[in-house]
């Protein structure tokens, strides 16, 4: 933070920021059963209609079955489910992380625990703001903010709580700073006009 620099609005989030996160896990724990009953002494394809089916055809054609052993499907179930839990984990780690910060001079998003990445505005740079909303974001009441600066620079909070409030203070200070006092009477007199155009 620069020394006169102050917080105008703490950014809360809506707690459905951990979904994501929460959804892998659940894939996760899917995998991780299906795996427990792919290496168990009955695997849980094993009644299938269309296993049974090839079983019966191999059977009758060959004298025997060609399949893969129990233990490497359940392996590679095993592999699924490990990367859908650090997937989740790291969503975790990065959801929790996030901080959104709109000073009297800037926004910024900061994200990490070991590394840390940053993404900050200046008010003076910011050219608007926009809300995106889903119809569960306007029941619950929060969205995403997407600030845009100048050129291609976006900054986007996700999940931001009484997001219509922060809207409206952001696009308050945005206003005051882009405002100057001046004789407006006067600059208005310097434009050109068509006569004086003609006459010169």
């Amino acid at each position: 933070m620069l020394s006169n620099e102050q917080v105008v609005l703490k950014i809360r989030r809506n707690p459905l920021f951990i979904i994501r996160g929460t959804v892998d896990l659940v894939i996760a724990g899917f995998f991780y059963n299906l795996y427990r009953s792919a290496v168990s002494s009955v695997p849980f394809w094993d009644d299938w209609r269309l296993v049974i089916l090839y079983r019966t055809m191999m059977e009758d054609f060959f004298d025997q079955v060609f399949a893969l052993p129990a233990s490497w499907i359940g392996w590679a179930l095993l592999l699924v489910a490990v990367y859908f839990f650090f997937h989740a984990i790291r969503r975790y780690l990065h959801q929790f992380s996030t901080v959104y910060t709109f000073t009297n001079a800037r926004v910024m998003k900061k994200t990490g625990i070991l590394g840390v990445k940053t993404h900050e505005l200046f008010l003076r740079s910011v050219d608007g703001v926009s809300r995106q909303q889903s119809l569960v974001g306007r029941l619950l009441g929060y969205g995403t903010l997407r600030i845009a600066g100048r050129g291609v620079d976006i900054l986007e909070w996700h999940y931001v709580s009484d997001i219509d409030a922060v809207k409206e203070t952001l696009e308050k200070r945005l206003l005051a700073k882009s405002t100057k006092p001046s004789d407006t009477s006067a600059s208005a007199s310097k434009v050109p006009t068509l006569d004086s155009v003609i006459n010169s």
